[in-house]
């Protein structure tokens, strides 16, 4: 059966190869796009429901160009009962991507949004755009309902990845081994309860940390 995280990986190749940089789970969108300085949203949906389209206009507050992308089939019998409904995205402004098996294909090109200069949508935009380029890998998967793989997650996690392959280290040698700059603090303050410090001053995986990291290494 599939799953609104199975729509992630060919829409994210087919912004890929229209020169965007892409993200999963970036604040409250799917998937985030950067090209130079337009920003991209599209969310994943298994059905097209006014819920969708409400969600769509919303993210026009923030970002430049909105799609929604749905499973073809289900876009193919939606247009048998609704045949006005690309025209209702036209108006809107809202581009249109579907996907069959590992494939995405744009079927409506969204119009570029007139972006209002208001307070919030200038920090909530700012806040996307700041959480996408710190991301340096793709842990996260458009359209989960799981925990969010946050730039700051992804650093907990290579540097547990990092302890898996050493044993025990210490925080310099972690760093040395990851290059993430704040490895002492995260390792400190130890938020998730991966780490645990050995009597020798050096650090290893918990209990918790040996748990979590199964879904990340296989």
């Amino acid at each position: 059966m599939m799953k609104e995280t199975d729509l992630f990986k060919p829409v994210r190749n087919l912004f890929l190869s229209l020169g965007y940089d892409v993200h999963g789970e970036v604040g409250a969108a799917d998937v985030f796009g950067l090209l130079d300085d337009e920003s991209l949203v599209v969310e994943l949906k298994l059905t097209i429901s006014l819920k969708l389209i409400y969600q769509a206009v919303e993210r026009q507050k923030v970002a430049d160009f909105v799609y929604i992308a749905v499973p073809k089939r289900i876009y193919t019998s939606h247009h048998k009962l609704n045949p006005n409904f690309l025209d209702l995205l036209k108006r809107l402004g809202v581009g249109l991507v579907t996907v069959t098996q590992d494939k995405a294909t744009i079927e409506l090109h969204a119009e570029k949004t007139d972006l209002k200069k208001t307070r919030r949508t200038s920090r909530i935009k700012g806040q996307m755009i700041s959480e996408h380029k710190k991301r340096e890998t793709h842990l996260a998967l458009g359209g989960t309902n799981q925990t969010r793989v946050t730039a700051y997650k992804e650093k907990v996690i290579e540097i547990a990845k990092a302890l898996h392959t050493l044993g025990e280290a210490s925080s310099s040698l972690i760093k040395e081994y990851t290059r993430i700059e704040k490895t002492a603090e995260i390792l400190a303050k130890n938020y998730s309860g991966w780490f645990e410090k050995t009597e020798h001053k050096t650090y290893r995986l918990s209990e918790k940390g040996q748990q979590s990291l199964v879904e990340f290494l296989f």
